[in-house]
C-alpha cells in the first residue's frame, strides 16, 4: 500500500510539471541563459546600450532569477552615467537644453541615480538664469556661478601696496634746518608720489638738516624716518602714509598680510613642527598655524615679518642628505682534525682491560638436582609366546648458580674461572674541514633615519614552559612550552648623520650569528647560536673604509692516552700501545663599512648670508633696489632714434664768445628741455671781470616744475686757490635760494670769465620753469660792487 501511495505521488507532480507551458520551460532553460550570455559580451564590450536592453529581455523572461536582476542593475547604473557625462559636456558647451535632455535620460534608465536629479535641478536653474540674466553666465548653474564669484574674488585680492615712483633715484638733495614735513614732501616730489600725514602727527619743534647722495627713494625715506622719529608705508603705488614710530601707531596703522607656506622637503610631524617652531621665534609672528596633511604653514603678520619668515622657510626646507652604505662581512673558517691510534680493545673500551669472570661447574652449584625416573613398554616374543610392554621416562633439572655453598670452596680450581682476552685497534684518521662566507649588503639612508638590514632565518627556541593544571598524561611537552625566535644571519643597523659633503658620522650596530649546533636539554632540541657583534659610534670621510670588527681565533689541540707503563716505552708505546689526536681550528671573521655621500645639504651663499632684521621690538628689512627692465631689442628693419643729449658735464665751463669788455653773467645752457624726473644743472657764468672777490646771488625758480638739490663751486672759483663755501639757504617749497661764494684770505682774486656756481636741478613736474638770477652781488677785493643785471632762462620738462 505504501509503495503505491509514492507511485502515486510522483505521477501527479510529473503530471504538473507536462501541464505547464512549454514557453516558460524554455526560458528558464535555454532564452534567458541565451540572452544573459549576449548580454555579458555586450557589457564586456562596453556596449551598455545594448547590454541594457538585452538584460532587460532576459530579466523580463524569469525575474526571480537573480543573475538576470543583478546584470540589470549593473548595466543601468552604468549607462545612467553615460548619459550624466555628456550632458555635462553639453552643458559646457552652452546647450543647455540638449543637457537636460541626457540627464532625464539618465535619471528614466536609472531613478536611483542621485547625480542625475541634481544635474536636472542644476540645469534646470541655469536656463532659468539665462533667460532672466546676461549671456555671460548663460551656462553656469547658481553653484558654478558662486564658485566663479569665489574664484574671481580670491583673484582680485591684492598684496600690500607697491610704491612705484615716476624716479627711484636721487642724486643730490641737501636740505638745511628744515621740518620733517618740508623733507618728506622735498623727496616725495623729487620722486613724484604724494605724502600724506596722520592727522595726529605732532612734529618735532626743532628742524632737522638732510644730505643726500646717490640714494634710493626708500633709503632717502628710511633716512628722515630714523632722523625724525617716524614710519611710513605705502598706501598706493604713487603715496605713502606718515606717522609717529611707536607701539601704538604700527599697531593701528602698521599692514598685515596673510600667506601659505608649502614645505616639500619634511619628512615627519615632528621635523614640520620644529621647522613652524624656530621659525615662530625669530620672525615674533604670534598668529602662525600649521596643516599637517599638506605640510602647510599659514602665517598672518607684518610685511616684512611674512618676508623673514618666507627667507627663513626656505633656508631650512632642505632635502635630506643620503649616504650609500658598502657592508662587507668577511668570515673565514678552517678545522683539521688528526686521530691516530693503536692498541688493545676490550668491550669497547681501549687500553688493557682483562675482564675475569666466576664460572663454577655444576657440581659445586647450590641447589643443583638430578633425578632419573624409567618407563619402558615393550614387546617381545619369546620361545614361551610371552608379550610385555615397558615404558622409560627421565626427567633431570640441573642448576648452575655464581655462589657456592661455603663448605665447597676448597673444591674451587681454576677451571672454575673464565678470561676475555682484548682485541687489537688499530686507526688513522684525518680530516680538514675550510669554510668561507662573504656577504655584501648595500644600504641608502637619509640624515637622521635609522636603516636596519636583516638577511637570515628566525631560529625558533624554547624559552620558557608551565604545567598544566589538569593531568598531563598523553599531552605532549610542547602545548606547555613557550617559543621564541632568534634572528641569525647578518644583521645591520645604522643610524647616519652626514657633515657637509665629506664626512659621516654613524651609530652602527652589526650582529652576524647562525646555529652552530644543537644540545637537548629537558628532551627538547635546542639550537647553540654562534654571535659576533659589533656597535659603535664612529666619524669617517665618505669614501673610508672602516673596519668595526677584526677577530681572528687560532686553537690548536692535542690529547695522547694509553696504556699506563707502556706508554713510556719509547716508539712502541705511543704508537703502538697508545693514541694521540690533534685538532687545529681557524676563524677569521672581518667587518667593514663603506660610505658613499650621494646627496649633500644643498646650502647655497644667500642661506648663509645674513640680513638686517631691524630692532628688538620691530622687525624691519631693508631692499635692494629693482634693476631696471632691459630696453627692448628694435625690430628687424626699424630705425633706431638717437639717444637724448646728455647734459653738461659739472664743472666743465663752455667755451665762451668774446661780446665787449663789461662784466656781465649768465646761465647755460640758454634753453635746456629735460623728461620729467631727469636732472639738470644750470652753470652761472661770469664774462670781463677782475679782482672778484665775493659773489652773493638769490636765485628764483617755479617749484612746482624743477627742485633745487644742491649748489657747487664753479670753476673760475677753485682754480689757483682756495674757495670758501658756498653756503647755501634752500627753501624748495618756494622756489628760492640764497647762496654765498669767496675766495680765502690768502688765494688772489678772480680774472676774466668762466663759472663760478653750478645749480644742480631735478624736474618734478610738466611744464615750462623759469629760473631767475634776481640779485647778484658780485664784490672786489676792496669790497666794491661789480655791476652785473639780472638774467633768467625758461627750462622746459616734457
Amino acid at each position: 500500500m505504501l509503495v503505491f501511495n509514492n507511485i502515486r505521488r510522483f505521477l501527479a507532480v510529473l503530471g504538473v510539471f507536462l501541464l505547464l507551458p512549454g514557453g516558460l520551460l524554455e526560458a528558464r532553460t535555454k532564452k534567458g541563459d541565451k540572452l544573459l550570455k549576449l548580454a555579458q559580451r555586450a557589457e564586456l564590450a562596453k556596449e551598455y546600450e545594448k547590454a541594457l536592453d538585452l538584460y532587460t529581455q532576459a530579466y523580463s523572461t524569469d525575474p526571480s532569477d537573480p543573475s538576470y536582476e543583478l546584470g540589470l542593475r549593473r548595466v543601468r547604473f552604468q549607462v545612467g552615467m553615460l548619459h550624466v557625462e555628456a550632458g555635462q559636456r553639453l552643458r559646457q558647451a552652452g546647450k543647455l537644453e540638449d543637457a537636460l535632455v541626457e540627464f532625464q535620460k539618465s535619471f528614466s534608465v536609472d531613478p536611483s541615480s542621485a547625480i542625475a536629479m541634481q544635474e536636472m535641478r542644476r540645469t534646470t536653474e541655469a536656463i532659468e538664469q539665462r533667460r532672466k540674466g546676461s549671456t555671460a553666465e548663460k551656462s553656469l548653474t547658481a553653484v558654478e556661478r558662486a564658485q566663479q564669484l569665489t574664484q574671481e574674488r580670491i583673484e582680485s585680492l591684492l598684496p600690500v601696496p607697491e610704491l612705484k615712483p615716476i624716479t627711484s633715484q636721487i642724486s643730490t638733495l641737501k636740505m638745511n634746518n628744515q621740518p620733517p614735513k618740508v623733507l618728506y614732501e622735498t623727496v616725495g616730489k623729487l620722486a613724484g608720489i604724494n605724502v600724506i600725514f596722520d592727522p595726529q602727527y605732532q612734529p618735532a619743534t626743532r628742524n632737522i638738516n638732510l644730505d643726500l647722495t646717490n640714494s634710493s627713494l626708500e633709503e632717502a625715506l628710511n633716512y628722515i624716518g630714523l632722523l625724525t622719529k617716524t614710519f611710513w608705508k605705502p598706501i598706493s603705488a604713487n603715496a605713502i602714509f606718515v606717522t609717529d614710530d611707536n607701539v601704538t601707531k604700527r599697531r593701528d596703522y602698521e599692514d598685515e598680510v596673510v600667506k601659505v607656506f608649502y614645505l616639500k622637503n619634511v619628512t615627519s610631524v615632528q621635523e614640520f613642527q620644529e621647522v613652524v617652531t624656530a621659525v615662530r621665534s625669530v620672525t615674533d609672528i604670534r598668529r602662525m598655524f600649521t596643516y599637517n596633511a599638506q605640510n602647510a604653514v599659514m602665517a598672518r603678520g607684518t610685511v616684512d615679518q611674512i618676508n623673514l619668515a618666507e627667507k627663513l622657510f626656505h633656508d631650512l626646507d632642505k632635502p635630506k642628505s643620503e649616504v650609500v652604505i658598502d657592508v662587507v662581512v668577511l668570515e673565514v673558517n678552517s678545522d683539521r682534525t688528526k686521530n691516530i691510534a693503536a692498541g688493545l680493545v676490550s668491550g669497547g673500551q681501549t687500553g688493557l682491560v682483562v675482564p675475569v669472570g666466576f664460572t663454577p661447574r655444576s657440581s659445586l652449584s647450590v641447589g643443583g638436582t638430578s633425578s632419573t625416573t624409567t618407563t619402558g613398554t615393550g614387546t617381545g616374543t619369546g620361545t614361551t609366546g610371552t608379550t610385555g610392554t615397558t615404558t622409560t621416562t627421565t626427567t633431570g633439572t640441573t642448576g648452575t648458580s655464581a655462589t657456592i655453598s661455603a663448605s665447597q670452596i676448597g673444591k674451587v680450581t681454576l677451571s672454575d674461572f673464565s678470561l676475555t682476552l682484548p682485541g687489537a685497534l688499530l686507526q688513522a684518521v684525518m680530516s680538514d674541514n675550510s669554510t668561507k662566507i662573504m656577504q655584501s649588503p648595500e644600504l641608502r639612508a637619509s640624515d637622521g633615519m635609522k636603516v636596519s638590514l636583516k638577511i637570515g632565518a628566525k631560529v625558533p627556541y624554547a624559552s620558557g614552559s608551565f604545567q598544566p593544571g589538569v593531568g598531563s598524561v598523553g599531552v605532549s611537552p610542547l602545548v606547555s612550552t613557550q617559543f621564541q625566535f632568534a634572528e641569525t644571519g647578518v644583521n645591520v643597523e645604522f643610524t647616519p648623520h652626514i657633515h657637509g659633503t665629506e664626512e659621516v658620522s654613524m651609530h652602527i650596530v652589526v650582529d652576524v650569528s647562525n646555529v652552530s649546533s644543537n644540545v637537548t636539554i629537558g628532551g627538547i632540541t635546542q639550537p647553540v647560536i654562534s654571535q659576533r657583534k659589533n656597535e659603535a659610534d664612529i666619524r669617517i670621510r665618505d669614501g673610508e673604509v672602516s673596519l668595526l670588527g677584526g677577530l681572528i681565533n687560532n686553537q690548536d689541540t692535542a690529547s695522547f692516552s694509553g696504556i699506563p707503563g707502556f706508554t713510556n716505552v719509547p716508539i712502541l708505546g705511543k704508537f703502538l700501545l697508545g693514541s694521540n689526536s690533534g685538532d687545529k681550528s681557524r676563524s677569521n671573521l672581518l667587518i667593514a663599512l663603506i660610505p658613499h655621500i650621494v646627496r649633500s645639504p644643498n646650502v647655497e651663499a644667500v642661506d648663509l648670508r645674513g640680513v638686517a632684521a631691524g630692532t628688538d621690538q620691530t622687525v624691519k628689512l631693508n631692499y635692494a633696489p629693482k634693476e631696471p627692465a632691459p630696453a627692448a631689442t628694435p625690430a628687424p628693419g626699424a630705425v633706431a632714434q638717437p639717444a637724448a643729449p646728455l647734459a653738461t658735464p659739472p664743472n666743465v665751463p663752455p667755451p665762451l664768445a668774446p661780446t665787449s669788455t663789461v662784466p656781465a653773467i649768465s646761465l647755460f645752457p640758454a634753453n635746456p628741455q629735460i623728461a620729467l624726473s631727469a636732472p639738470v644743472s644750470l652753470m652761472l657764468m661770469v664774462q670781463n671781470v677782475s679782482d672778484l672777490v665775493t659773489a652773493p646771488v638769490r636765485l628764483k625758480w617755479d617749484p612746482k616744475v624743477l627742485r633745487l638739490n644742491e649748489v657747487k663751486p664753479g670753476n673760475l672759483f677753485t682754480q689757483n686757490g682756495a674757495v670758501k663755501g658756498p653756503t647755501v639757504d634752500i627753501r624748495n617749497d618756494a622756489g628760492e635760494a640764497t647762496v654765498g661764494i669767496s675766495r680765502s684770505g690768502d688765494g688772489p682774486a678772480i680774472n676774466g670769465s668762466g663759472p663760478i656756481l653750478q645749480f644742480d636741478f631735478v624736474a618734478v613736474g610738466k611744464g615750462t620753469a623759469k629760473v631767475e638770477v634776481t640779485e647778484a652781488n658780485l664784490l672786489n677785493s676792496k669790497t666794491e660792487p661789480i655791476r652785473v643785471a639780472p638774467v633768467s632762462v625758461p627750462v622746459v620738462v616734457q
